[in-house]
């Protein structure tokens, strides 16, 4: 019988070592944490240094590492994604919610610029994960809308206005160019929205 002094599981060593934790070990060796952490216990003992090792290779990974948590909800969320087709929705029962409300998490995590390399790759397999359905809809709407002064002016020679209209189609888009007006003077206007209206309309920026 093999002693306590020469390893069993000497892949748990070297994952230990190399700075995965206890129950990163446990789920990737289908392992109880209880059983990998009693192990690693013993091999401290005949291994002096080993949890320093494992301490400083920890503190090395990337803090946005994805943890065994984390995988398991994106296993979640891929699933949903699998049985129905579609991302979950923050309108859904409170199971399909509490996915849609992780999901926007990571998207606002990405978007920040504070999400680690591995999340980003795992999550490639999540269609569309990282796009605003909701600003995606905003922003098509406003696209129509610039399509529709698009075609006032070649219709009529002229920017519609938003007072002294002749009819309500041009009060209607006056008053929508003259709020991308507004926008601009208060510089909150989308740069990719005002390269927009200037390849669109060189002449809307004529009201100053």
């Amino acid at each position: 019988m093999t002693g306590w002094h020469v390893s069993r599981h000497t892949e748990w060593g070297m994952m230990y070592a190399a700075g995965l934790t206890v129950r990163e070990i446990a789920d990737r060796c289908h392992q109880i944490v209880a059983t990998v952490h009693l192990h690693l216990q013993v091999r401290e003992k005949y291994s002096p240094g080993l949890r320093a090792t494992h301490e400083a290779a920890l503190a090395r990974r990337d803090p946005d590492r994805p943890t065994t948590s984390w995988r398991r909800r994106l296993d979640e969320v891929l699933a949903f994604h699998v049985a129905n087709q579609r991302l979950p929705s923050s309108q859904g029962q409170d199971q399909e919610k509490s996915l849609a409300q992780w999901v926007a998490s990571q998207r606002i995590s990405y978007q920040k610029g504070k999400m680690g390399a591995a999340k980003i790759i795992l999550l490639d397999k999540l269609t569309n994960w990282n796009v605003n359905q909701h600003q995606q809809r905003l922003d098509e709407i406003w696209k129509a809308k610039l399509a529709a002064v698009v075609d006032y002016v070649k219709v009529n020679g002229s920017l519609p206005r938003y007072r002294n209209y002749s009819t309500e189609q041009e009060r209607r888009l006056g008053v929508w160019l003259h709020n991308q007006h507004q926008k601009r003077t208060k510089g909150t206007l989308a740069e990719w929205r005002k390269s927009a209206l200037d390849d669109a309309m060189p002449s809307w920026r004529s009201r100053g």
